[in-house]
């Protein structure tokens, strides 16, 4: 890993705390509605701030020469379809919510690797890779606890 890398990776690695201890608080009756709220809006936030990245990098790509305008376009598009599905999934009954965000973690993920593969960086990929795998086993253990 190179010296600039080292503070996103360390910041999406402590990203996963809140998922982590909500998962297991879920299952210790006394914390089990407000970890369920917290399961459930911190992996809306997540999945929102997913739709982010693609909304920055289309915005870092829009102006250069030889971008491919249609590429970035549906990267501008793609990049707001996570916030809509988690304003959804939030409003919903939470045990659709968990399903449904960690549906999108994995969806949104398969996405990037298939359409956005060659915008993102290895180092990113590689990292979102490990991120959504702990935080989607982390949302089916909450989901499992409801």
């Amino acid at each position: 890993m190179q010296k600039h890398q080292f503070s996103p990776v360390l910041l999406g690695y402590l990203g996963l705390i809140p998922f982590i201890v909500s998962s297991v608080l879920i299952w210790i009756p006394e914390y089990h509605h407000i970890a369920t709220q917290s399961l459930t809006i911190y992996a809306a936030v997540i999945v929102t701030f997913i739709g982010g990245v693609h909304w920055g990098i289309a915005m870092q790509t829009l102006n250069a020469i030889d971008n491919d305008h249609h590429s970035v376009s549906t990267q501008f598009i793609f990049s707001i379809i996570p916030s809509l599905v988690a304003w959804i999934a939030v409003v919903m009954n939470q045990s659709y919510s968990l399903l449904i965000i960690a549906i999108c973690f994995v969806l949104f993920w398969y996405i990037e690797k298939v359409f956005f593969n060659k915008t993102l960086k290895n180092w990113y990929r590689s990292l979102r890779t490990n991120l959504t795998f702990v935080a989607t086993i982390c949302i089916v253990i909450g989901w499992l606890g409801i």
